[in-house]
């Protein structure tokens, strides 16, 4: 066995080699050609970005090529008097090429630009229209080059073709009265409203907020889900790519999934809402989506064997899955006494019972805390602070029953907004610190949660508990009060839609939109 002495030095001898290149260090890196750093750069090297591929028809369409230059750190002389020339010449009898830009020159169908200052800009912008007489699918090569004092150019090309595919999505229709644990398909149907077949990749994707959880069936696809699966709170993906060929959309034909996504709808679902969407990818361009591929046969696209539920007008939808299910949302007001004479916190508490979580889209929020200070007292500020991840939510002030403002102290009345949802079991905390005049004789105030703009029906089973009384001084004790006429019973009425109004209550707070962080909801 060695001795310790031993095994230190190896230990030293062998932290000096790695730390200060030896003799061998340097032979090892001389007999491998992989070892030797590539030199640096002379002048910058010039990159072109453009769209590899336009679809032109009678109207002028908009495209842009911009370009930089790179030195890979060699801090070489920085480049001057860009030129770039857009050579359209193969496109004879095929589209024409316009410039509006002062740097340019047109030469018939080769514009040359230059940036004689180096302040200007790098990029060009130019409209491409089909020629008259052009047929659909006609294509042609569009050239880009880019030169440059102090540097290396570089060429660039992009296809031109005639015809523009333009596809829709079909209406997929709500579903109501959801069964916890069931299962539900999703079918859709797409159709080309273009003059020109399908020639990029198609890609479709589904996202959706509510507890929908997708079935992992098809290879083409790519499923994406948060950090908790099945809970209301934790998006959900499908993105489904469809190769260029037989699965190409012809101009003027409808479409539709050769099987229907299918989805189960999870423990805790009140009303799932699901956008969709479809694009056609440009070359080159990754789709991106979820991390699990499906392990199944590939979805397809396959004429239609029907005429559907109706058309959106563009490349984008939304359905909504309501379940049914209740949210129990409950009001708590608790007051502690400052550090001085007259100085009060208001705790606020919006609690979730269940057994649903609720959850709202658009960043909208799903409820409100309505809080009204009593007499005698103003609130001089809440702990919410805009932009910090805080366990508190904002509070705005009240100005009529449609209107809201930002925070402003030294009033009594005010909204204090769930930003994203609240999950069964969980709550929305507020604060809000109070000041207390001379002639306080003990008034109470109330606090009502009621549903929020975003419109989603609670039907929440037990009223009684959505209104508490407080009061500040020795015998505050939060009381749980009578509901007044605005309460969540009046949500009971349309289940089947997100935008329904509940009975008055979501005017509360009109067309109000909160954008806002989302974060987890504090256990109760």
């Amino acid at each position: 066995m060695k001795s310790k002495c031993g095994v230190l030095g190896s230990v030293l001898a062998a932290m000096a080699l790695a730390l200060v290149p030896g003799a061998a260090a340097v032979a090892a890196v001389a007999d491998d050609p992989s070892a030797t750093p590539s030199p640096l750069p002379t002048q910058a090297y010039a990159t072109i970005e453009a769209d590899k591929q336009l679809n032109v028809g009678s109207a002028a369409q908009s495209a842009e090529v911009s370009w930089m230059f790179w030195d890979g750190g060699a801090q070489v002389p920085v480049p001057t008097n860009d030129t770039l020339v857009i050579d359209a010449r193969d496109l004879a009898g095929i589209a024409s090429v316009a410039v509006d830009d002062p740097r340019c020159k047109d030469d018939g169908q080769v514009i040359t630009c230059v940036n004689s200052d180096s302040s200007q800009r790098r990029s060009v912008g130019f409209t491409l229209r089909a020629e008259a007489g052009a047929a659909p699918g006609a294509s042609g090569t569009i050239t880009y080059t880019i030169s440059a004092d102090h540097a290396t150019g570089t060429t660039a090309n992009a296809k031109v073709v005639v015809g523009i595919p333009n596809l829709i999505v079909g209406k997929v229709p709500d579903v109501t009265h959801a069964r916890i644990g069931s299962r539900i398909d999703v079918p859709l149907q797409l159709r080309n409203t273009g003059d020109l077949a399908t020639d990029r990749r198609v890609m479709l994707r589904w996202e959706s907020v509510g507890g929908l959880i997708f079935d992992r069936k098809f290879s083409n696809c790519a499923y994406g889900e948060g950090d908790e699966p099945g809970e209301p709170g934790s998006r959900t993906s499908v993105t489904c790519v469809f190769p260029i060929g037989p699965d190409s959309v012809p101009a003027g034909t409808t479409v539709e999934l050769s099987s229907p996504l299918t989805a189960t709808v999870g423990e805790h679902v009140l009303t799932a809402v699901t956008d969709y969407s479809v694009e056609l990818l440009k070359p080159g361009v990754e789709p991106g989506g979820g991390s699990h591929q499906g392990t199944g046969p590939a979805l397809t696209l396959v004429r239609a064997s029907g005429t559907g539920g109706g058309f959106e007008k563009d490349a984008e939808g939304r359905f909504t899955i309501a379940a049914d299910n209740s949210a129990d949302l409950a009001a708590e007001a608790t007051t502690k006494p400052g550090r001085k004479a007259g100085q009060w916190t208001l705790d606020l508490n919006a609690v979730n019972h269940g057994p649903a979580s609720v959850y709202g889209v658009d960043n909208k929020a799903v409820a409100v805390v309505d809080v009204v200070l009593p007499e005698g007292t103003v609130a001089t500020g809440n702990a919410y602070m805009e932009g910090e991840d805080s366990p508190y939510g904002p509070c705005l002030l009240w100005i009529s029953s449609t209107r809201t403002a930002p925070f402003e102290a030294g009033h009594r009345h005010y909204l204090c907004t769930v930003p994203f949802g609240v999950a069964a079991g969980k709550s929305q905390f507020f604060e809000l610190w109070v000041k207390t005049d001379k002639g306080y004789d003990g008034a109470k105030g109330t606090a009502t949660v009621r549903p929020g703009p975003a419109g989603i029906p609670l039907h929440d089973p037990d009223v009684s508990n959505d209104s508490v009384t407080f009061a500040f001084g020795a015998s505050a004790t939060p009381n749980a009060a009578v509901p007044s006429g605005h309460t969540l019973a009046a949500t009971g009425a349309g289940r089947t839609t997100l935008v329904a109004t509940a009975a008055g209550s979501v005017a509360l707070l009109g067309g109000m939109v909160l954008v806002v962080r989302r974060r987890r909801g504090s256990s109760h």
